[in-house]
């Protein structure tokens, strides 16, 4: 009987020792779900700030253009830069976003 029961113990050491592995593995995916989680907060948050911000959004202050991306995501007030040449375009040097000219805007004076 003494074999019999030393053979159990290492079964259940055994199982004891996948258990513990697999509790790991459980830690690990729950501290992603949970960084996943964050993530997603802040997207829905930024999703239920975007109707907001649009409602308030200025795309022109005097002759400058704002960014409505920058405003979009970050709320911010950033310039546009009217580019001439190649493309008769407005950039922003902040989020890279690009607004061809077209026609109907005035170009800056300089």
């Amino acid at each position: 009987m003494q074999g019999f029961a030393a053979k159990l113990v290492v079964r259940a050491k055994e199982k004891a020792l996948a258990q513990a592995a697999h509790g790991e593995t459980l830690r690990n995916q729950i501290a992603e779900t949970y960084k996943s989680l964050a993530e997603l907060s802040e997207h829905l948050k930024a999703s239920d700030m975007a109707a907001e911000r649009l409602k308030i959004y200025k795309p022109k202050y005097g002759s400058d253009y704002s960014c409505p991306i920058c405003w979009q995501e970050r709320g911010a007030i950033k310039w546009l830069l009217f580019v001439e040449e190649p493309d008769h375009a407005y950039h922003c040097k902040i989020c890279g976003f690009k607004e061809a000219d077209d026609g109907q805007l005035k170009k800056p004076a300089t």
